[in-house]
């Protein structure tokens, strides 16, 4: 009997030190890579460092199950500011690196440039941000963030569901700027399409400290709406001289203000903004929302996030850049991909599955389009400038 007890624990004590065995190979596996282009500092630098926060959050929510097949998630951060320029070259030096795919870059500028560069070079991307259209580059490359060909159609309809008195439309955008152009062309034929009279064309530049100009000549035509396509910087300056100027009607502006911190610091001079969008602080019921997920995201950005995202900090479409990361996770996973995986034979996978890839679910629940773009239905979120939030403009209408 003894010898049996023996026996019994010599077995225990071999497969407990096999399982520590295992486990201590497991953390000796190198990690997986991925990077993302965005911007750390310059004007979207606030931008850059909320999209930080949350793709952070997915690389510790990853890594706490495990990582990738044995291997920890290494996501690391390239500061591009705005520049093409830039993002090429830090696309390229991740590819050369060893990293087995991209998020980013930030803007639609970028994109375009990045997104085709990616199939010459054969490195995976994903944009989480871009929102002009018709920029994504299969088979290479996929985008998650919805462009401007569906959310500018479907914010349009509930922006006139909501002022359907509205007949007389002014355009203002940076009609030098191409994705602005894009929005500012966009707006023209939707409010063609939709009985609208375009009464004029408003330019701006992006790099303007001043839009009194601008306002003044909004102001002449006497609209029913004002359709924007401006970042906060700009949207500012508008919001202050059409304030400044006594016009009060109300603005849509594209989904590109709706990621900044305009809602913390604009105030009064916001009440009648609006922004097309999908989501708020405040998930509420809806069909494309993974409420477990998205809740938890806001919660720790609530309780993460400095002054300099604004407080308090709208998590916005942040949450997409967090999909992206889990999106190559779960490609990984299931492909067998570690850190020990050829990059090479790791990228060729990764592209493979995003030529499959019909649906996603993370903290949105995405459908994928033909042109490699996904789909999240939009509305449009009001300035609610007491609280310094976005809400629904129509309330139910998620």
């Amino acid at each position: 009997m003894y010898e049996s007890k023996r026996k019994i624990l010599a077995i225990t004590a071999a497969l407990a030190l096999g399982a520590v065995g295992a486990t201590a190979l497991a953390q000796q596996k190198p990690p997986v890579k991925l990077a993302i282009i965005t911007a750390m500092t310059g004007p979207l630098g606030s931008y850059g460092k909320m999209q930080e926060l949350v793709v952070k959050l997915a690389v510790e929510d990853i890594n706490a199950k495990g990582g990738i097949n044995g291997s920890q998630l290494q996501l690391d951060v390239g500061d591009a500011q705005t520049d093409p320029g830039q993002a090429v070259l830090l696309f390229r030096k991740y590819a050369g690196e060893g990293y087995m795919g991209v998020v980013g870059p930030l803007t639609g500028t970028q994109w375009e440039t990045v997104s085709p560069l990616a199939n010459q070079i054969n490195m995976p991307a994903i944009s989480a941000n871009a929102v002009k259209p018709g920029v994504t580059t299969k088979p290479w490359t996929i985008r998650l963030q919805p462009p401007d060909d569906t959310l500018m159609p479907e914010g349009m309809r509930d922006f006139l569901k909501a002022y359907p008195k509205v007949k007389k439309v002014v355009i203002v955008a940076d009609v030098r700027e191409a994705s602005s152009k894009a929005s500012a062309d966009a707006y023209a034929e939707l409010a063609k399409k939709s009985g609208l009279e375009v009464v004029d064309t408003v330019e701006f530049s992006s790099r303007a400290t001043d839009l009194s100009a601008a306002a003044i000549q909004i102001k002449s035509h006497n609209p029913d709406a004002i359709l924007a396509a401006a970042f906060p910087a700009q949207a500012m300056l508008l919001a202050k001289d059409l304030t400044t100027q006594g016009v009060k009607v109300p603005i849509l502006n594209t989904a590109i203000l709706w990621s900044g911190p305009f809602i913390n610091m604009v105030g009064e001079l916001g009440r009648n903004w609006h922004v097309i969008g999908w989501s708020t602080n405040d998930t509420g019921p809806t069909s494309y929302i993974n409420d477990p997920v998205y809740s938890s995201i806001v919660k720790r950005v609530l309780a993460k996030a400095d002054a300099q995202l604004g407080v308090p900090p709208n998590v916005a479409n942040w949450s997409i850049g967090y999909d992206a990361v889990l999106l190559y996770a779960d490609i990984m996973r299931r492909t067998g991909i570690d850190g020990n995986t050829d990059p090479k034979r790791a990228r060729e996978t990764i592209k493979n599955e995003f030529l499959k890839l019909k649906s996603f679910t993370g903290a949105y629940k995405y459908t994928m389009r033909d042109t490699g773009d996904a789909h999240i239905p939009a509305t449009v979120l009001a300035a609610d400038v007491e609280k310094k939030q976005w809400k629904f403009l129509i309330p139910g209408n998620r």
